[in-house]
Protein backbone atom coordinates (compact mmCIF):
# COMPACT_ATOMS: atom_id res chain seq x y z
CA UNK A 1 0.00 0.00 0.00
CA UNK A 2 2.92 2.30 0.15
CA UNK A 3 3.65 4.81 -2.37
CA UNK A 4 6.94 4.91 -5.26
CA UNK A 5 8.78 7.57 -2.42
CA UNK A 6 8.08 5.00 0.57
CA UNK A 7 8.95 1.87 -1.17
CA UNK A 8 11.98 3.99 -2.15
CA UNK A 9 12.33 4.70 1.20
CA UNK A 10 12.07 1.49 2.46
CA UNK A 11 14.71 -0.03 0.46
CA UNK A 12 17.62 1.91 1.49
CA UNK A 13 17.56 0.76 5.03
CA UNK A 14 20.46 -2.30 5.35
CA UNK A 15 18.93 -3.15 8.15
CA UNK A 16 15.43 -5.61 7.75
CA UNK A 17 14.52 -4.31 11.38
CA UNK A 18 14.49 -0.72 10.40
CA UNK A 19 13.03 -1.88 6.82
CA UNK A 20 10.29 -3.62 9.35
CA UNK A 21 9.47 -1.31 11.44
CA UNK A 22 9.51 1.59 8.73
CA UNK A 23 6.87 -0.96 6.80
CA UNK A 24 4.63 -1.23 10.04
CA UNK A 25 4.90 2.02 11.30
CA UNK A 26 3.76 3.57 7.42
CA UNK A 27 0.98 1.09 6.71
CA UNK A 28 -0.34 2.04 10.32
CA UNK A 29 -0.64 5.23 9.51
CA UNK A 30 -2.30 4.56 6.43
CA UNK A 31 -5.10 2.21 7.58
CA UNK A 32 -5.45 4.55 10.53
CA UNK A 33 -5.98 7.97 8.15
CA UNK A 34 -8.24 5.80 5.84
CA UNK A 35 -11.18 5.15 8.57
CA UNK A 36 -11.11 9.20 9.25
CA UNK A 37 -11.30 10.13 5.32
CA UNK A 38 -12.57 7.21 3.97
CA UNK A 39 -10.64 6.18 1.18
CA UNK A 40 -8.58 3.07 0.80
CA UNK A 41 -4.81 3.16 2.31
CA UNK A 42 -3.21 3.08 -1.35
CA UNK A 43 -5.06 5.92 -2.58
CA UNK A 44 -3.53 8.41 0.32
CA UNK A 45 -0.99 10.63 -0.92
CA UNK A 46 1.10 12.91 1.47
CA UNK A 47 3.13 16.24 1.11
CA UNK A 48 5.63 17.85 3.14
CA UNK A 49 6.52 21.56 4.13
CA UNK A 50 9.97 22.83 3.50
CA UNK A 51 11.48 21.42 6.95
CA UNK A 52 9.65 17.82 6.05
CA UNK A 53 6.54 18.38 8.83
CA UNK A 54 4.18 15.62 6.57
CA UNK A 55 0.01 16.20 5.74
CA UNK A 56 -2.28 15.32 3.60
CA UNK A 57 -1.59 16.16 -0.48
CA UNK A 58 -3.91 19.21 -1.45
CA UNK A 59 -4.23 20.02 2.21
CA UNK A 60 -3.71 24.16 3.17
CA UNK A 61 -1.09 23.38 6.43
CA UNK A 62 -3.07 23.21 9.82
CA UNK A 63 -6.12 22.54 7.94
CA UNK A 64 -9.18 19.62 8.07
CA UNK A 65 -7.58 16.09 9.08
CA UNK A 66 -3.72 16.49 10.29
CA UNK A 67 -1.50 14.15 12.02
CA UNK A 68 2.27 13.80 13.15
CA UNK A 69 4.31 10.91 13.88
CA UNK A 70 6.86 9.67 16.52
CA UNK A 71 8.72 6.45 16.49
CA UNK A 72 11.56 5.11 18.74
CA UNK A 73 13.09 1.21 18.82
CA UNK A 74 9.71 -0.99 18.28
CA UNK A 75 7.70 1.80 19.40
CA UNK A 76 5.43 4.42 17.06
CA UNK A 77 3.01 7.02 18.09
CA UNK A 78 0.24 8.85 15.85
CA UNK A 79 -1.46 11.94 16.74
CA UNK A 80 -4.90 13.04 14.48
CA UNK A 81 -6.54 15.83 14.89
CA UNK A 82 -8.73 18.75 13.07
CA UNK A 83 -7.66 21.85 12.20
CA UNK A 84 -5.17 22.72 14.42
CA UNK A 85 -1.32 22.82 14.59
CA UNK A 86 -0.55 19.56 16.18
CA UNK A 87 2.87 17.31 16.98
CA UNK A 88 3.81 14.35 19.03
CA UNK A 89 7.10 12.84 19.93
CA UNK A 90 8.04 9.45 21.46
CA UNK A 91 11.43 8.29 23.01
CA UNK A 92 12.24 5.11 24.46
CA UNK A 93 14.67 6.33 27.73
CA UNK A 94 17.90 4.89 27.24
CA UNK A 95 21.62 5.57 28.40
CA UNK A 96 23.80 8.72 26.77
CA UNK A 97 26.78 9.06 26.25
CA UNK A 98 27.93 12.69 26.97
CA UNK A 99 24.11 13.51 28.09
CA UNK A 100 25.62 16.84 30.16
CA UNK A 101 27.04 18.34 26.56
CA UNK A 102 23.58 17.18 25.24
CA UNK A 103 21.60 19.31 27.78
CA UNK A 104 23.91 22.15 27.20
CA UNK A 105 23.35 22.28 23.67
CA UNK A 106 19.44 21.54 24.10
CA UNK A 107 18.85 23.08 27.50
CA UNK A 108 17.89 26.93 27.94
CA UNK A 109 19.93 27.60 31.21
CA UNK A 110 17.20 27.32 33.84
CA UNK A 111 16.35 24.61 32.55
CA UNK A 112 19.42 22.90 32.76
CA UNK A 113 19.50 24.47 36.29
CA UNK A 114 16.75 22.31 37.65
CA UNK A 115 17.68 19.59 35.65
CA UNK A 116 21.14 19.81 37.49
CA UNK A 117 19.57 19.94 40.81
CA UNK A 118 17.66 16.75 40.02
CA UNK A 119 19.13 13.34 41.71
CA UNK A 120 21.88 11.73 39.51
CA UNK A 121 19.05 8.95 39.26
CA UNK A 122 16.69 10.92 37.77
CA UNK A 123 18.05 13.15 34.98
CA UNK A 124 17.97 10.71 32.20
CA UNK A 125 14.35 10.54 32.70
CA UNK A 126 13.89 14.16 33.10
CA UNK A 127 16.07 14.43 29.93
CA UNK A 128 13.74 12.68 27.70
CA UNK A 129 10.53 14.60 29.30
CA UNK A 130 12.16 17.64 28.24
CA UNK A 131 13.71 16.64 25.30
CA UNK A 132 10.47 14.76 23.79
CA UNK A 133 8.40 18.61 24.51
CA UNK A 134 10.13 20.43 23.01
CA UNK A 135 10.63 18.18 20.07
CA UNK A 136 7.01 17.84 19.94
CA UNK A 137 6.35 21.43 19.95
CA UNK A 138 8.96 22.08 17.34
CA UNK A 139 6.87 19.34 15.29
CA UNK A 140 3.85 20.88 16.16
CA UNK A 141 5.02 24.40 14.13
CA UNK A 142 6.53 22.37 11.36
CA UNK A 143 9.99 24.71 11.81
CA UNK A 144 12.08 21.70 12.88
CA UNK A 145 15.38 21.62 14.98
CA UNK A 146 16.37 25.36 13.37
CA UNK A 147 13.24 27.22 15.19
CA UNK A 148 16.15 26.84 18.28
CA UNK A 149 15.73 24.47 21.16
CA UNK A 150 17.24 27.07 23.98
CA UNK A 151 14.33 29.65 22.82
CA UNK A 152 11.64 27.28 23.80
CA UNK A 153 11.71 27.69 27.93
CA UNK A 154 9.12 25.30 29.73
CA UNK A 155 8.23 26.52 33.19
CA UNK A 156 9.22 25.41 37.05
CA UNK A 157 6.35 23.13 36.74
CA UNK A 158 4.39 19.94 37.58
CA UNK A 159 2.19 20.03 34.73
CA UNK A 160 4.67 20.97 31.44
CA UNK A 161 3.63 24.82 30.04
CA UNK A 162 6.07 27.19 28.17
CA UNK A 163 7.03 30.37 29.67
CA UNK A 164 9.12 31.47 26.61
CA UNK A 165 8.80 30.39 23.01
CA UNK A 166 9.62 32.57 19.72
CA UNK A 167 7.72 35.47 19.01
CA UNK A 168 6.61 34.32 15.73
CA UNK A 169 5.01 31.23 17.23
CA UNK A 170 2.72 33.09 19.42
CA UNK A 171 1.92 33.59 22.88
CA UNK A 172 3.06 30.65 25.01
CA UNK A 173 -0.56 29.77 26.68
CA UNK A 174 -1.35 29.18 23.13
CA UNK A 175 -0.06 26.25 23.11
CA UNK A 176 -0.76 22.82 25.30
CA UNK A 177 1.55 20.47 26.29
CA UNK A 178 0.40 16.56 27.30
CA UNK A 179 2.84 14.02 28.96
CA UNK A 180 1.50 10.96 27.72
CA UNK A 181 1.79 7.59 30.22
CA UNK A 182 3.20 5.16 27.73
CA UNK A 183 5.14 2.60 30.01
CA UNK A 184 8.02 2.83 32.64
CA UNK A 185 10.80 3.79 30.02
CA UNK A 186 9.19 5.88 27.62
CA UNK A 187 8.85 9.67 27.59
CA UNK A 188 6.08 11.24 25.38
CA UNK A 189 4.40 14.11 24.42
CA UNK A 190 1.75 15.76 22.81
CA UNK A 191 1.44 19.36 21.53
CA UNK A 192 -1.15 21.51 19.91
CA UNK A 193 -1.87 25.10 19.44
CA UNK A 194 -5.17 24.88 21.23
CA UNK A 195 -6.38 26.39 25.10
CA UNK A 196 -7.91 23.28 25.34
CA UNK A 197 -8.80 20.05 23.53
CA UNK A 198 -10.62 16.49 23.58
CA UNK A 199 -8.10 13.99 23.41
CA UNK A 200 -7.93 10.11 24.15
CA UNK A 201 -5.15 7.62 24.02
CA UNK A 202 -6.13 4.34 22.42
CA UNK A 203 -3.93 1.96 21.08
CA UNK A 204 -3.43 1.17 17.49
CA UNK A 205 -5.38 -2.08 17.45
CA UNK A 206 -8.42 -0.71 18.62
CA UNK A 207 -8.03 2.19 16.39
CA UNK A 208 -8.21 -0.29 13.61
CA UNK A 209 -11.03 -2.20 14.62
Amino acid sequence: MLAPAERERCSQFRSDLHRHRFLATQGALRCLLSRYIGIAPDAIRFERNPHGKPRLAETEPDCGLVFNVSHSGDQALFAVGVDLPLGVDLEIRRPLTHIEGLAERCFAPQERERWYALPPTRRLAAFFDVWTRKEAFMKAVGRGLGLGLTRCVLAADENPRWETIPDSCGRPDEWLLRDLDLAENVSATLCARAPNIHWQLRDIEQALK
